[in-house]
C-alpha cells in the first residue's frame, strides 16, 4: 500500500496528457500511448536524444504512461543496443516544445520534493555526460529522487547515487577545463573564435563565463567532438547554441583569416609560458607528469603557449600592436609629444 501511494503522488506531479489539450504535441500523446500498451507486457528500451529535454522528458513520459520502471530502459540514440525480448522505442523529440515543458514539470516535481535546487544542477550537469550509460543512470537516480526525497542527494552508500554523482562530478572538472584552457584567436573580422574539444558537452554550460569576462567582444566557441557552436556578440541578451552539420562544422574549423596583429599575441603566451616554466618538465624529465596531470595532454593541441610556432623576438621586434600596448602605454606617448611640441615651442621663442 504505502508503494501504490508513493506512485500516486508522483504522478499527481507529472498529470496524464489529455490528447484534447491544444499545448501537448500529437507524437508526444501517442508515445505516451505506445509505451502504456507495451510495457506492460514486455520490457522496453527507450532511446532518447543525449541532452538535457530528451533525457528527463523520456522520464516523463515514463511517468505519465505509468510504466513499470523494471520493464523500461533508457539509452543513447546513438549507442541503442537492445537485448533479447527488449522492444524499441524512439523517444521523445527534445525540440519539441511540450517535450520541454514536460522536462520542466519533472525538474519543477523534483525541487518539490527535494527541497532544493540542487538536485536540477546535478541533473543539468550529469545529461552533459558523454557516458553511454548516462540515460538510465539519470533514470533511476530520478525515479529514486521521487521516492526518497532529500535523502537521495548524498546517499553515496546507494550505487545509484553514487554513479550519479559521478557522472555530475566529472561533467563539473570538464567545465572547469573549459574555462581554464579555452583560447580565442581574433579574426579579420574583429570576432574571437576558439575550438575546444571537452569530454562532455559542457560548452553551453560555461559559455556564460566568457559572456562575463568578454561582454564587450563578439565570440563563439567551436566544439568539433558535439558539433555545436556557441557564440555571443554585445547587442545580444545572452548566448547561443547552435546544432552544426558536417559542411558548417568543416567551414568553421578551416578557417585561416587571422587578424594581423594574432601573431604577436600568441608569440606572446608562448614567451609568458617559457618564462614561468620550471627546468625538468619534459617529457623524459622529472616533473613532465604534474604538468600532464594539471594540465592534460588532450587539449594541448588548442594551447598557443604549446604549439605557436612565431618567434617571440622575431613578433616583438616588429613592433607592439597598437590594440595591445595599454592605456598607460599610450598615455605616456602623448605626454612625450606633447612636452617635445613644448620644448620646441619654447626654444623657438628665444
Amino acid at each position: 500500500m504505502p508503494k501504490q501511494v508513493r506512485t500516486t503522488k508522483q504522478d499527481a506531479v507529472l498529470s496524464p496528457l489529455n490528447s484534447g489539450s491544444s499545448d501537448q504535441s500529437v507524437e508526444l500523446v501517442s508515445l505516451v500511448q505506445r509505451l502504456t500498451r507495451l510495457s506492460k507486457p514486455q520490457k522496453v528500451v527507450i532511446s532518447c536524444n543525449p541532452s538535457l529535454e530528451g533525457v528527463v522528458g523520456a522520464v516523463g513520459l515514463t511517468y505519465l504512461s505509468h510504466a513499470n520502471p523494471a520493464h523500461v530502459r533508457l539509452v543513447r540514440e546513438n549507442f541503442c543496443q537492445p537485448s533479447l525480448g527488449e522492444h524499441v522505442l524512439c523517444g521523445p523529440d527534445p525540440s519539441d516544445d511540450s517535450v520541454v515543458a514536460l522536462a520542466k514539470r519533472v525538474l519543477t516535481g523534483l525541487e518539490k520534493k527535494v527541497g532544493t535546487r540542487e538536485i536540477t544542477r546535478r541533473i543539468v550537469l550529469a545529461c552533459a555526460s558523454d557516458a553511454h550509460t548516462m540515460p538510465e543512470i539519470v533514470h533511476r537516480y530520478i525515479r529514486l529522487a521521487f521516492s526518497y526525497g532529500v535523502g537521495a542527494l548524498e546517499d553515496i552508500a546507494d550505487p545509484t547515487v553514487a554513479e550519479f554523482n559521478a557522472l555530475a562530478r566529472q561533467v563539473e572538472t570538464e567545465r572547469e577545463h573549459t574555462r581554464q584552457f579555452v583560447r580565442f584567436s581574433r579574426m579579420s573580422d574583429g570576432s574571437f573564435m576558439s575550438v575546444f574539444q571537452p569530454n562532455a558537452n559542457v560548452v553551453p554550460l560555461t559559455c556564460n563565463y566568457f559572456v562575463k569576462r568578454m561582454s564587450t567582444e563578439r565570440f563563439f566557441i567551436v566544439d568539433p567532438a558535439h558539433h555545436i557552436v556557441s557564440f555571443y556578440a554585445p547587442e545580444m541578451k545572452t548566448f547561443g547554441t547552435i546544432q552544426l552539420d558536417d559542411a558548417s562544422l568543416e567551414e568553421l574549423l578551416s578557417r585561416t583569416d587571422l587578424a594581423t596583429d594574432e601573431k604577436y599575441v600568441q608569440a606572446m603566451w608562448r614567451r609568458f609560458y617559457e618564462g614561468v616554466g620550471l627546468e625538468g618538465r619534459g617529457p623524459a624529465e622529472r616533473g613532465y607528469d604534474l604538468r600532464a596531470h594539471w594540465m592534460p595532454k588532450r587539449v594541448w593541441q588548442g594551447l598557443p603557449e604549446l604549439t605557436a610556432s612565431t618567434n617571440a623576438e622575431a613578433a616583438r621586434s616588429q613592433g607592439v600592436p597598437a590594440r595591445y600596448q595599454g592605456r598607460e602605454n599610450r598615455k605616456d606617448v602623448h605626454h612625450i609629444e606633447q612636452k617635445q611640441t613644448f620644448c620646441k615651442e619654447l626654444t623657438s621663442g628665444l
